[in-house]
């Protein structure tokens, strides 16, 4: 799929996702497939350096290993599938199926579904450093060790994407009934 990018003077602004909401229908939804670009390669690194520590070493480190694995697999799904869909919204919206509007509520929504992840990470981060101190055991200590791996990761990409989203025009433009 080829991205056309704006023209000289929008070119900064696009980049910085300060459009209009008008021209930029489509774009949210192609950010938004960039974006879940990288959770896919994250997941798909994951299961590979999963991979490769679950088959050899000691047990704590193969049970960071399998976490890696899990993450990255449920990763993987989640961004594919996602991307499935933003990817259907972008041609929506290029062929003007979709108002100003309607991207400006999806935008919301995928906001509102950001804060519900740091929320999460920050709890699978708690969890993991709290397990990680209580248990002995080298299998369960690497479980933890995972899981705080994975929620920390994932806690520094959907904070970031969450503050690049507060700056995306669907979240700042008031769009009316008609656009």
């Amino acid at each position: 799929m080829s991205i056309s990018f704006p023209q000289r003077g929008a070119r900064l602004a696009w980049i910085l996702g300060r459009g209009n909401v008008q021209s930029d229908r489509e774009n949210f939804f192609v950010w938004q497939e960039k974006v879940l670009d990288l959770l896919l390669a994250w997941g798909l690194g994951n299961v590979l350096a999963g991979s490769v520590l679950a088959a050899r070493g000691s047990r704590l480190s193969r049970a960071i290993g399998v976490q890696a694995i899990l993450w990255g697999a449920v990763d993987t799904a989640v961004a594919a599938y996602a991307g499935c869909i933003a990817r259907r919204h972008a041609t929506s919206a290029r062929s003007g199926m979709f108002a100003a509007r309607h991207v400006q509520q999806r935008a919301r929504r995928f906001e509102r579904l950001m804060v519900m992840q740091v929320a999460a990470d920050v709890l699978y981060v708690g969890a993991g450093a709290f397990f990680t101190a209580r248990w002995r055991s080298p299998w369960l200590k690497g479980t933890a060790i995972g899981v705080l791996i994975q929620g920390s990761a994932l806690l520094l990409y959907d904070a970031a994407l969450y503050i690049r989203l507060l700056t995306r025009p669907e979240l700042r433009v008031k769009v009316g009934r008609d656009d």
